[in-house]
């Protein structure tokens, strides 16, 4: 690769972004200074979402979509040759063997032994495109960052380029899935070590995943920082409801690890243990168990508890629907998270905040703000939290 350009270059290497509606929406926020930081920024996705998440973002001028990252196989015989690849590629590779000698427990796990060989071929066609990109693109590697944001595979591909191309700069980031092996049955991520190897720098979004990965790995703490994501401050204050009716919202894509039937259940509880006063609930989000939730909700919440779900909304329409409706108490549940952005909107809009005390959550929701639940609440444990959030309203009226 020619050393003649010297402008300063960061090719960002995402799983759709800037194609996905919802996956990855963070970086909206991230692009504009990105953008001012490099003279040129390179934006690689990895996949085409589904058509029916599909939306055209604006971007600066300096920012650009290359499109040769994708991994699209439109046709059975793409697909069948793909596969093929990746068998031979699996079969002939060190990495593969000498994984299973470190964790030799997988031997007998069907599921690990599947994610070595899907990480390792992810990784290893990763290491492919790499190789192809640096030979076809006249770009300075001492001025170039290749900057993947998730900690996968194909982090691990760039790594194994540096092999030809020691000056590469790699930067990633690490947010839940990518970082808590306790997120995947059975909890083992492939690679771990080699991959941080690899690395130059490792960007946590959390303290709680800056100390998760620094006991696990601490042979390369020195290359761990906590760099948050965030949200702009949108300039008003939520108004609390003034009509006696207690109105809430959560905002979350509809998968099992969200736990909206476990927030069913304790707006169900509320509802029963106080009947005479009135509630609505608002749920901003959509995916695969949408329709499942609504009808639970159909099922079990009482009469004085009215839902409704949104379904899909950009981030400015939910910013917007925080301006225009009063919201007294916002509600996330999840199992697992890193540190959810859609409680930062939340709370950047002055709404108070009832969560489970998972992750990166605890940095950000406190009795200041509204209410720290413990890890795996109960029914009853959600319930009892209107009291509280009504004495925050109040004192936030003042």
């Amino acid at each position: 690769m020619s050393e003649r350009s010297s402008k300063s270059t960061l090719l960002l290497i995402t799983e759709s972004y800037p194609y996905g509606a919802v996956a990855e929406s963070f970086l909206d926020k991230e692009i504009p200074y990105l953008s001012s930081a490099f003279d040129t920024v390179t934006i690689l996705p990895r996949n085409l979402p589904p058509k029916t998440e599909r939306i055209e973002r604006a971007l600066p001028k300096n920012v650009h979509v290359d499109n040769s990252f994708l991994l699209q196989r439109y046709t059975f015989a793409d697909r069948v040759l793909y596969k093929l690849h990746s068998i031979l590629l699996i079969v002939t590779s060190r990495h593969f063997y000498s994984e299973i000698l470190k964790k030799p427990w997988t031997i007998a796990n069907i599921a690990a032994l599947k994610r070595i060989a899907v990480f390792l071929s992810h990784a290893l066609q990763t290491r492919e495109w790499a190789q192809k990109y640096a030979a076809l693109n006249d770009i300075s590697m001492s001025k170039t960052v290749f900057y993947t944001y998730w900690l996968d595979a194909t982090t691990m591909g760039i790594g194994m380029v540096k092999k030809e191309y020691p000056e590469i700069r790699l930067v990633s980031r690490a947010h839940r899935r990518d970082l808590y092996e306790e997120s995947h049955d059975p909890p083992y991520i492939p690679y771990r070590y080699e991959t941080l190897s690899l690395l130059d720098r490792l960007y946590l979004i959390s303290e709680h995943g800056h100390s998760y990965i620094a006991q696990k790995h601490p042979n390369f703490q020195d290359k761990f920082e906590v760099a948050r994501l965030g949200v702009e401050d949108p300039g008003f204050i939520t108004e609390s409801s003034q009509d006696g009716t207690f109105r809430i919202a959560s905002c979350s894509y509809v998968v099992p690890v969200k736990r909206i039937d476990l927030l069913i259940y304790g707006l169900t509880e509320l509802g029963q243990e106080h009947p005479e006063e009135s509630f609505k609930w608002v749920h901003i989000g959509y995916g695969p168990l949408k329709e499942q939730m609504e009808n639970l909700a159909k099922r079990r919440l009482p009469k004085n508890i009215q839902f409704r779900f949104l379904g899909y909304v950009p981030i400015p329409e939910v910013i917007s629907f925080y301006q225009n409706n009063r919201v007294d108490a916002f509600i996330n549940v999840s199992s697992s998270e890193g540190i959810p952005v859609s409680i930062m909107e939340a709370q950047s809009c002055g709404i108070p905040v009832i969560a489970s005390g998972v992750g990166g959550t605890p940095e950000i929701v406190s009795n200041d703000v509204g209410i720290l639940l413990s890890k795996n609440p109960t029914p009853q444990e959600i319930a009892s939290c209107t009291r509280v959030i009504n004495s925050i309203i109040f004192i936030k009226t003042l």
